[in-house]
């Protein structure tokens, strides 16, 4: 995980921007009230998603910042395999298939700074 960044509750203070995120990129954040999240940028969308996977309830990657599997294209738990869909956070293959990473609602600015609502 990247060092922490803090996102304040109901503020529209920015945890990270696009350049920390290449085409097909992953990092992890620290939210204000101290769970730890990742920002993945797919195809040029951004989601954030917390870092939990639903089968275990452990952190998803096994090195910082690495939870995109090879390809770049899908989520992957170190601990199982399980790849989840980067648009919604769906397990597509593993033992949680068909359950769903919890998912925080991102938007990026016109300057490219992302921010998540958290509460």
């Amino acid at each position: 995980m990247s060092p922490p960044t803090d996102a304040i509750a109901g503020a529209a203070r920015p945890i990270a921007h696009l350049a920390d995120l290449e085409t097909s990129a992953s990092i992890g954040v620290r939210l204000s009230d101290g769970r730890d999240a990742l920002l993945v940028r797919v195809h040029g969308r951004v989601s954030a998603f917390e870092n939990r996977c639903p089968h275990q309830d452990v952190p998803l990657e096994a090195e910082p910042d690495r939870f995109l599997e090879a390809g770049g294209e899908l989520i992957q738990c170190a601990m199982h395999g399980a790849l989840f869909l980067p648009e919604d956070g769906e397990c597509v293959f593993g033992p949680c298939q068909g359950d769903h990473l919890r998912q925080i609602p991102v938007s990026v600015d016109d300057d490219g700074r992302i921010h998540l609502a958290v509460e």
